[in-house]
């Protein structure tokens, strides 16, 4: 079993187990998710003669204000997303910045022949509708006001820029065994690890999920039904099915049911933050052993505790130091690129912005 640690902060983990996302998931929110740190391309339009119906234009192709409203009213969609008045203008203004950024790195895609085909974007769609039972999927397209070509389109345009940012950076990315010291030196406190406990985990919620990432597809909807479905699973368990097979198949926790349920090494007070009866339970198991089911606001838990760590300072000669480091200096490195990348890009496109100067012309008005 290989231990996360910290290269980034005082933490001591790089990865910290997040309760999951009780009921607030939406298509919108997943589709954002779907992109590399943009948001959606306009499609191509002809030029109107009149400006005042357009947001930009790039390249000789156009983005509405239609097209840009449309996707701030996905982003800010859900409850505690909603902006005040006064930051409405500003974020439209970063949002449409975001989507010109698109539109020239999807045409750059496309002129260097890495368009996605359409075997490659029925493929991630398939992947993409199979975490939403038919009726939440459908639901949400109808809130969304969009379509499953919207979808496609929006996938065929993050695979494309997926393609272009791998050949032009990511393959270019280099991390030395010097660089990797260096960062150890500078960062040998962030080493000093508490005790860390190595668990699997299975969640059930009381309510329905509008995101399941189980193998079998399986919701509990009521508490009586939750806690039918946790005891059930714990017998299983308890009489010789393996952990991770079943958390795989049917733990409602997004975040860690694809995994088998593996949260890596968590340090007790990130588990006790989740529920002060959950580190308890913890605290007090063997390696290898199962936990009873556990009640906390968030549902139903059993937990198995795969590994101790006794903490203490991990020196750069473990390879789990090494790589991890390794890793964050190239994850660095690459959002370096991936910047300077696209800002050379638009230097060289031909962009006119018609919301800012818009917004400049009624200033004091």
């Amino acid at each position: 079993m290989t231990r996360k640690y910290s290269t980034g902060s005082r933490n001591a983990y790089i990865r910290w187990y997040n309760p999951p996302a009780m009921k607030r998931a939406t298509l919108s929110a997943l589709f954002i998710g779907l992109l590399i740190g943009t948001t959606f391309a306009a499609g191509c339009k002809p030029t109107s003669t009149s400006t005042s119906d357009l947001a930009a234009k790039v390249n000789g192709t156009t983005i509405t204000m239609a097209e840009l409203d449309k996707q701030f009213k996905a982003r800010t969609q859900g409850p505690g997303q909603s902006p005040a008045p006064e930051e409405v203008q500003g974020l439209k203004m970063q949002l449409l910045n975001q989507m010109i950024n698109d539109n020239i790195l999807m045409e750059m895609a496309t002129k260097a022949g890495l368009a996605a085909t359409d075997s490659e974007v029925d493929l991630k769609f398939n992947e993409f509708k199979s975490q939403y039972t038919e009726e939440a999927f459908q639901a949400q397209l109808k809130a969304q006001a969009m379509t499953v070509d919207d979808i496609k389109r929006e996938l065929r345009k993050t695979q494309s820029i997926e393609k272009l940012v791998s050949k032009e950076i990511t393959s270019k990315v280099s991390v030395s065994d010097a660089e990797i010291k260096d960062f150890y030196d500078r960062n040998r406190a962030s080493f000093n690890l508490p005790p860390g406990y190595h668990l699997l985990h299975i969640l059930v919620t009381p309510a329905p999920e509008i995101e399941v990432k189980n193998a079998k597809h399986d919701d509990a909807k009521t508490p009586e039904e939750a806690l039918a479905k946790a005891q059930k699973l714990s017998k299983e368990i308890q009489s010789g099915q393996d952990f991770a097979v079943v958390a795989r198949d049917y733990s409602e926790d997004v975040n860690s049911a694809p995994a088998g349920g593996d949260l890596n090494f968590q340090p007790l007070d990130a588990i006790s933050n989740i529920d002060p009866r959950l580190g308890e339970v913890v605290k007090q198991m063997k390696v290898g052993e199962t936990s009873p089911v556990i009640q906390s606001r968030y549902g139903y838990h059993i937990v198995k505790l795969v590994e101790k760590d006794q903490g203490g300072q991990k020196e750069l000669s473990d390879a789990r130091v090494s790589s991890q480091i390794r890793q964050v200096i190239s994850n660095s490195k690459d959002q370096t690129l991936k910047n300077a990348f696209s800002e050379v890009a638009r230097d060289k496109a031909q962009v006119t912005n018609y919301l800012a100067q818009r917004v400049l012309d009624t200033a004091g008005k």
